[in-house]
């Protein structure tokens, strides 16, 4: 699991972006960390192997330009600096970023295949190592490649064919599924950020000048008058003047969403009681069994719901300690829960 944060408004995105990742990356986050923006037709990035901490101290990300940009803050997996989000496709125009994994999808669907299809037709994946990385798809050249840098370039190969970039990328989670949240920004089209959503929190919040997107609400600032989370098996490009939202056609896997949210908490509030200091894997793990197996359940939106309520309401408190980095490289956030 992951974190993703991004920002539309009249403020500097990257200072913001930054700002957003760091009150989420000890639930999810903190081995990898990266943000792009957008600023006089072009893409800005910057990556590095560590947290919001190493990424302000190793790189210049805080000031990058521009007032729209994404972010991503990722857990431990293996691969260079290259394996942290943001993706940027051939082009150099376009960032994506994502979180999930392929979960209900992961034998359903062949994402070696959409890697080896995409290397016929032209596609270099930065993220191609010759080592393999956990179970990341190892692609007909031998190379192991990141996911999210298939689905990237899949994004891009739907655009090339004339779809705009909220088709684009409904079009690639429709053919390649998995249990994702992901948000991408072009250099063509300054003015909005795509999301496209299966299984995984995401929720929209505003005020009077910004629009603002992260995993959860906790990471919005005070002057948040509206949100929303994003609903399941859906696209849509978040715009200074409203929504565009497209859902997915009928024939997708559907999402079940009537979960048990009063056992959810109650289980949340057991493993707690039991184990005060537990990490919110552990707690979220503590839901996953509540809900029927062999279908798509959306278990990760709603104990991701949960968690903001039960903190809003001062029934938790989040506590962050340092744990060992990468590759021992420093420290990485981890967030415990109490129960008040």
């Amino acid at each position: 699991m992951c974190v993703l944060a991004g920002h539309l408004g009249t403020k500097p995105a990257a200072a913001i972006l930054l700002d957003l990742l760091e009150k989420q990356e000890g639930l999810a986050g903190g081995y990898y960390t990266g943000v792009a923006t957008i600023h006089d037709g072009q893409i800005h990035y910057r990556k590095v192997v560590g947290d919001v901490a190493a990424l302000r101290r190793e790189t210049d990300a805080e000031s990058l330009p521009g007032v729209i940009g994404i972010g991503h803050s990722r857990t431990p997996s293996g691969g260079d600096v290259e394996w942290a989000h943001p993706f940027i496709d051939c082009t150099g125009r376009m960032a994506y970023v994502a979180q999930g994994s392929r979960g209900f999808f992961e034998k359903r669907v062949n994402l070696a295949a959409a890697g080896d299809e995409l290397l016929a037709k032209g596609h270099r994946f930065r993220s191609a190592s010759a080592e393999k990385v956990g179970a990341y798809p190892v692609l007909r050249d031998g190379q192991c490649v990141h996911i999210s840098d298939i689905l990237c370039h899949a994004v891009e190969d739907a655009r090339a064919k004339g779809s705009d970039l909220l088709e684009a990328m409904r079009r690639a989670y429709m053919r390649w599924p998995g249990e994702i949240v992901g948000m991408a920004i072009h250099a063509d089209d300054p003015e909005g950020i795509v999301a496209t959503c299966v299984n995984q929190p995401l929720t929209i919040g505003r005020n009077a000048s910004e629009t603002f997107l992260a995993s959860t609400g906790l990471a919005f600032p005070d002057s948040i008058s509206w949100r929303m989370p994003v609903p399941p098996n859906s696209a849509l490009a978040i715009r200074r003047d409203g929504l565009d939202v497209r859902p997915f056609d009928a024939t997708a896997t559907p999402v079940d969403v009537n979960g048990p949210r009063a056992k959810a908490e109650a289980a949340i509030f057991d493993l707690l009681a039991r184990k005060p200091g537990a990490t919110w894997g552990a707690a979220y793990s503590s839901t996953k069994p509540l809900w029927p197996a062999g279908q798509l359940n959306a278990n990760t939106p709603m104990a991701y719901e949960i968690l903001e309520r039960l903190c809003r309401s001062n029934l938790v408190r989040l506590e962050t300690v340092r744990v060992p980095g990468m590759f021992n490289r420093g420290a990485a956030p981890q967030v415990r829960l109490y129960l008040i």
